[in-house]
């Protein structure tokens, strides 16, 4: 009984310092203010689906297989490995006037460059293929970016809240309180493409909008959070 006695007192003394650290954490004095940063890179992964078919004057299993003979060649031309890095998205069937089934098949492959992207694109110029474009754009080394932009961030908050206090007399101290925040990443280019065959104006509208192939859209990639920090008050506005 005497040991439970002075085991529950223990336990007390070392509950009772903790608890008045919360009540003390609760009732500083703070400012809650958000920081935000943002960075534009170069994307350096391109993921590229072709979308290709019969139509009602080019259809049948031999022109089919041709056509996809062709796409393989101009793959193989511009060293995508056919086996490890072309994924079949979607095949379907559609009808013309409810007579014709017409078979409809999309892939998609990844490359390195705008560059690349473009001289396949234009290698793809033939009848069957309906639109090559870049489904999605990527930065390989984004993770390290996002963590660079998170501390660059949190370094906007404490300066919002540095030029908010300005004047008072009272200053930024210690954090109390750090969101997760959040990463956005915007790559524009995303979409681009060019329908080929039927307009081949689009390349040239390409064409003019960059002046090299090699150079693409950048990615933005932001970093929001919200962040709390101490206010040391100054003795005047301490009274």
């Amino acid at each position: 009984m005497k040991k439970t006695l002075v085991a529950m007192a223990a336990a007390v003394l070392v509950c009772a310092p903790a608890k008045a650290q919360r009540t003390d954490f609760q009732n500083t004095p703070r400012i809650e203010i958000s920081g935000h940063a943002e960075e534009k890179v170069q994307p350096d992964t391109f993921e590229i689906t072709v979308a290709f078919g019969e139509t009602k004057e080019f259809f049948g299993k031999q022109n089919i297989e041709r056509l996809e003979q062709q796409i393989v060649d101009v793959l193989k031309k511009n060293g995508i490995d056919i086996k490890k890095d072309v994924k079949v998205q979607s095949t379907s069937n559609s009808t013309d006037n409810g007579k014709t089934v017409l078979i409809k098949k999309r892939i998609s492959f990844k490359t390195g460059s705008y560059g690349e992207f473009y001289s396949i694109a234009k290698a793809l110029d033939f009848k069957g293929i309906e639109r090559v474009y870049i489904s999605s754009a990527k930065y390989s080394r984004e993770d390290e970016v996002k963590a660079r932009l998170r501390s660059q961030a949190l370094a906007d908050a404490k300066k919002s809240a540095q030029q908010t206090l300005s004047g008072t007399g009272d200053s930024v101290g210690r954090i109390l309180y750090i969101s997760a925040g959040r990463a956005y990443v915007q790559a524009r280019m995303v979409g681009t493409g060019v329908t080929l065959y039927s307009a081949k104006a689009t390349v040239n509208d390409m064409a003019e909008r960059y002046e090299s192939f090699e150079q693409s859209d950048d990615i933005t990639i932001t970093f929001d959070l919200q962040a709390s920090f101490e206010i040391i008050q100054s003795a005047q506005s301490g009274k």
